[in-house]
């Protein structure tokens, strides 16, 4: 297991590794449904992300086991226990906060924190996803009162997102891409006739998502009720 890769700029090594598991001599090592868990959350929200600033992107924490999280002190309930949360930090010519902005904007995620820092910059960025349950688009921000962390709710885009659901008109099949922009890659492409749910729309394309596919097609082929 040691030489499978998470995803194309994830390795295997740096979405285990932890200094305190190393000290403490704690085991860190996801079992298959964790695995499958980390690459479906780097697929989703790291590799669009790395693609779209063509930056390197550190991995601050990825994977804890049990033990590991109760050692540091981590939630209960921490989704990093799942494999299915990460925190990363931004590395030159990005900043945290545009890290943060972009998942806001654009994918598809259950948490996405502001963690510490200013008003201006969080110290990191902690964002997690699964297919356990709908995604909650939950924004939080990180604070310390009284020596402790506080999370605030700042907004549940999945109440405030209306969510639609559209019918595919074409004569052959519409494309589906990474992005809202005919010269952005092609991510599958849909039939006549099937059902989409409609997140957003921008310029004249819409984010659509399927139960196999997910992305932007042009709005002049779906039919929105």
């Amino acid at each position: 297991m040691s030489t499978t890769k998470i995803s194309k700029h994830i390795s295997y090594k740096e979405a285990v590794v932890s200094a305190t598991a190393t000290r403490r001599n704690i085991k860190n090592v996801p079992n298959e449904k964790q695995l499958k868990a980390m690459q479906t959350l780097a697929k989703k929200v790291f590799e669009p992300l790395r693609v779209h600033f063509d930056k390197p992107i550190r991995v601050n924490s990825f994977f804890r086991s049990v033990a590991l999280n109760k050692t540091i002190g981590g939630s209960a309930t921490s989704q990093h226990c799942k494999g299915e949360a990460i925190d990363i930090d931004a590395t030159a010519g990005v900043t945290n906060k545009q890290l943060y902005n972009y998942i806001k904007d654009n994918l598809e995620f259950d948490q996405l924190i502001w963690e510490f820092g200013t008003d201006k910059e969080p110290d990191w960025v902690h964002v997690s996803y699964t297919t356990s349950k709908p995604n909650r688009n939950q924004l939080l921000r990180a604070s310390k009162k009284r020596g402790k962390s506080v999370y605030t709710v700042i907004e549940n885009k999945s109440k405030t997102e209306e969510k639609k659901t559209g019918t595919v008109k074409v004569k052959t099949f519409l494309n589906v891409r990474e992005k809202a922009s005919a010269e952005a890659k092609k991510v599958g492409a849909l039939k006549n006739g099937e059902i989409v749910t409609v997140f957003k729309e921008e310029k004249g394309w819409l984010k659509i998502k399927t139960a196999k596919i997910e992305g932007w097609a042009s709005g002049k082929y779906i039919v929105v009720k």
